[in-house]
């Protein structure tokens, strides 16, 4: 019997179910809609660092929602090309700019649409344990937990995040 895998102290229960990934995913929409539409309003130190920080989180979110829930929705991938094309918008701007706080705020908007839409998603039932195992690497990398880089640009954090959570890694 193998072991199940570690699972950082989060203070969050495991995720087992379908319900309970659910309300992971409708916490994170909630929290990177809020982040990205703060960061017009932070300080440029505060702007830099949280604009980092939610790029990150929203690669990992992305990543662990194409692994997990894309294979079993009749989406296409019109949603996170949207969301893509306005982070490099927000990358290609200067922070502090009319353009990055514009690009910033049509990601925040490109995220609620995200979330109103795979919130309205059911999900019942026990997760498989590979799935668990997915749900728990994602949860450490969105933590930050560990030394996991997943890179300075959407491009690479999005390439990272979705290699470190493929049910195909070694």
């Amino acid at each position: 019997m193998t072991a199940p895998p570690l699972e950082p102290d989060t203070g969050r229960p495991p995720i087992t179910a379908g319900e309970d990934l659910a309300h992971l995913l409708a916490a994170q929409h909630a929290e990177l809609g809020e982040a990205w539409h703060r960061i017009p309003e932070l300080h440029a130190g505060a702007r830099e660092d949280v604009f980092l920080h939610a790029r990150r989180r929203l690669a990992v979110h992305l990543a662990l929602e194409q692994v997990l829930l894309a294979p079993h929705l009749d989406r296409g991938d019109a949603e996170r090309d949207a969301l893509a094309r306005e982070v490099v918008s927000a990358e290609l701007a200067e922070p502090g700019t009319p353009g990055f706080d514009a690009a910033c705020t049509r990601v925040a908007a490109t995220v609620r649409r995200h979330g109103v839409a795979h919130d309205a998603v059911v999900m019942t039932g026990t997760l498989p344990e590979r799935e668990q195992g997915v749900v728990v690497t994602a949860t450490g990398l969105w933590d930050g937990v560990g030394d996991a880089y997943l890179g300075n640009t959407w491009d690479e954090m999005r390439a990272t995040a979705l290699e470190q959570l493929s049910p195909d890694r070694a």
